[in-house]
């Protein structure tokens, strides 16, 4: 038998590399240690060893083997890179992104290396500079599926979805077994409204991992868009099997039960969420609303001042508040509500219509007009304003003003109904349709 202990440092880093390949990692480390022994200047030996650590997830040993692997080869570029893959798993970016900046100054043409450092600038939210290493990396190697998939999600966070959804069909030629290419690419048709080919995508993902509720999550919410609400429901009750804790499972059943009218299980929905997040003003709000689709309008102003109270800025509760206000005929209350939510966004366009019927309600026809032309300056293509401002002049027997309005209502509106029958009879009858 032979003596072992006279091996070379290359047979124990043969030795090494095939228990590597085979994943025995553990093994893989003796036998690199060995090398090491038998040469304890050998930069390969370390950054082997290095590998096999990284492997097994234990990272800062990793990094102490690479700094030794780097120390004895300076010029040691793959020692670098994989260094900065360790700090990269340990959160430290900053090291990591150095470690690709000498990787590549050594190494101009390591593709890996821009991708990597593309990574790096993607989690800093620097989409513009990640873009132009991911481009370096596709032009020197345009075979490796992540450069594309974060490319794409670049673009997606700069809100180009064309390009992005380019990127992440790329990355679906590469890797057409990876689920998270299709949910990726279906939210990016999801934001360009292109909802059958974006449930295409999340069906296959589903497809490809029956249990992954990112996709299922998704899939409902873009139901919910094309109000199949039945479907929904079952997708998000599917995320709630799997993991009874996922609050905003709770929240997409709630809206999608209100949205089918199902008030009481729209609330029991919004009720456990409140149970997991007590503090969320989104499901106060939204179990506000509920409460306000079911005319218990005390208890939706309940929820709206919750949700004011845990977010002050939050407009729509505001807005939500000073409806409910107006069901119950308490106007002033509700002009104070419009009020706070137009001083927290001027371009709340819809709080100043109702305002303005909360003014008209309190006899303040002027203070309405008021809010009816800024909302028509904001929204000058919504008919609505057109009609409550044409109202409001009615109110006061400004016919000429008002008849221009209602005109302008029936021409954006397009529509026959009972109140645009209503208009024309009053416009007929006050001689302003001529002959």
């Amino acid at each position: 038998m032979a003596n072992t202990e006279t091996r070379t440092t290359e047979e124990w880093i043969e030795f090494g590399d095939h228990a590597f390949n085979n994943e025995k990692y553990d093994e893989a480390i003796v036998h690199y240690e060995k090398a090491i022994v038998t040469n304890p200047k050998s930069a390969f030996a370390f950054f082997k060893c290095g590998n096999s650590y990284a492997a097994l997830n234990n990272h800062q040993s990793a990094i102490h083997f690479y700094d030794t692997a780097i120390t004895l080869n300076p010029q040691f570029s793959f020692a670098y890179f994989k260094r900065a893959i360790s700090y990269l798993e340990l959160k430290d970016i900053k090291r990591s992104f150095n470690d690709l900046n000498l990787a590549i100054s050594l190494n101009p043409e390591f593709s890996f290396a821009y991708y990597r450092r593309g990574y790096c600038h993607y989690l800093y939210r620097e989409y513009d500079v990640a873009i132009k290493d991911f481009n370096i990396s596709i032009d020197q190697n345009p075979t490796n599926p992540d450069a594309y998939f974060h490319r794409g999600c670049c673009y997606f966070e700069l809100q180009d979805y064309n390009q992005s959804i380019l990127d992440f069909t790329k990355a679906i030629e590469g890797e057409p077994k990876n689920e998270t290419n299709y949910i990726q690419r279906g939210m990016a048709l999801n934001n360009l409204q292109m909802y059958k080919e974006a449930i295409r995508d999340f069906s296959i993902a589903i497809k490809l991992n029956p249990d992954n509720i990112k996709a299922y999550s998704y899939r409902g919410l873009v139901l919910c868009r094309v109000k199949n609400f039945t479907n929904a429901i079952k997708d998000f009750s599917f995320v709630l099997d799997k993991n009874s804790n996922h609050i905003d499972a709770y929240i997409n059943l709630g809206i999608a039960y209100m949205s089918m009218k199902d008030y009481q299980n729209s609330i029991h929905n919004f009720d456990k969420a409140l149970e997991l997040d007590p503090k969320s003003a989104i499901t106060f709000y939204n179990r506000g609303n509920a409460f306000s689709h079911s005319k218990k309008y005390l208890e939706a102003i309940f929820d709206f001042e919750q949700s004011i109270m845990l977010d002050p800025r939050f407009a729509n509760a505001y807005f939500a508040k000073g409806n409910a206000n107006m069901r119950l005929e308490r106007y002033k209350e509700a002009i104070i509500d419009f009020s706070k939510s137009i001083t927290i966004n001027p371009k709340f366009y819809q709080a100043y219509i109702s305002r303005g019927n909360a003014f008209m309600k309190v006899k303040y026809t002027k203070n309405a007009l008021e809010d009816f032309t800024l909302a028509i300056e904001i929204k000058p293509e919504n008919p609505l304003v057109y009609l409550n401002r044409g109202l409001a002049y009615k109110s006061e027997r400004y016919n000429p003003e008002a008849a221009q309005d209602f005109f302008k209502f029936l021409e954006l509106f397009k529509q026959k109904n009972p109140m645009t029958d209503k208009i024309k009879s009053w416009l007929n009858k006050n001689g302003f349709l001529g002959e």
